[in-house]
C-alpha cells in the first residue's frame, strides 16, 4: 500500500511538469530495509521499578522489539547484561548473556549463549539458558549448570534461585570438587 501511494505522488508531480526521476529499484530499497513490524534501538538502558525502588537495570547494545501481536517480544541479538539492585540500587547480582528474549506477555525472559551469573559472595554459575520470571523475580534452568564458589565448584542438571542469586536449589547434581588453598594459589 505504502508503495503504491508513494508512486501516485510522484507520477503526479510529473504530470505537473516537475523534471525530477526516480528509480523503482531505489523507491523498493527504502521499503524492504526494515520490518514495520519491529523496531529496533541501540544503546538500551531499561529499568524495572518495584514499590518505587529501581529493582533491575537492563542494558543491551541492540532491541528489536517485535510489535506483532502473534509473535511480542523483545529480543536482544547482540547480548544482555543484567543488573539486579537491592532497595538502596546497589547491585547485588548481575547476568550476562549473548542473546536474550524477553515475552511481555508472560513476563518472562530466556537468555541463551555464554550465560554468567554472579552474586556478591563470589559464586558464579555457569549455564547455556536460564528463564528470568519477573513476576516472582526468580530464575531458573532445566540445563547443566557449574557453580564456582570460592571453595569449591559444584556441576548439576538444573537449578532455581532468587534474583539476587543469595539462595539457590540445584537439582541432579553430578559433583562437587573442593577447592583447597594450594589449587586457588596456582590458579593466581
Amino acid at each position: 500500500m505504502r508503495k503504491a501511494v508513494f508512486l501516485a505522488v510522484v507520477g503526479m508531480l510529473g504530470i505537473l511538469g516537475n523534471s525530477c526521476v526516480n528509480d523503482i529499484a531505489e523507491i523498493d530499497a527504502l521499503f524492504e530495509e526494515g520490518d514495520a513490524r519491529v523496531e529496533v534501538g541501540t544503546k538500551i538502558e531499561i529499568l524495572y521499578s518495584d514499590s518505587a525502588y529501581v529493582r533491575v537495570r537492563l542494558t543491551a547494545p541492540t532491541l528489536r522489539r517485535h510489535i506483532n501481536r502473534a509473535d511480542q517480544r523483545d529480543e536482544f541479538p547482540d547480548g544482555v547484561h543484567i543488573d539486579f539492585l537491592d532497595r538502596d540500587g546497589n547491585v547485588e547480582s548481575t547476568l550476562d548473556a549473548e542473546k536474550g528474549d524477553r515475552f511481555p506477555r508472560t513476563q518472562k525472559m530466556i537468555v541463551y549463549q555464554n550465560v554468567v551469573l554472579r552474586n556478591k559472595m563470589d559464586e558464579v554459575l555457569e549455564t547455556s539458558e536460564l528463564v528470568w520470571n519477573e513476576r516472582d523475580q526468580t530464575a531458573s534452568t532445566t540445563r547443566f549448570v557449574k557453580i564456582t564458589k570460592p571453595d569449591e565448584v559444584i556441576y548439576a542438571n538444573g537449578f532455581e534461585t532468587n534474583s539476587n542469586f543469595s539462595k539457590y536449589q540445584l537439582y541432579a547434581v553430578r559433583g562437587r570438587v573442593k577447592v583447597n588453598d594450594m589449587e586457588k594459589e596456582f590458579k593466581n
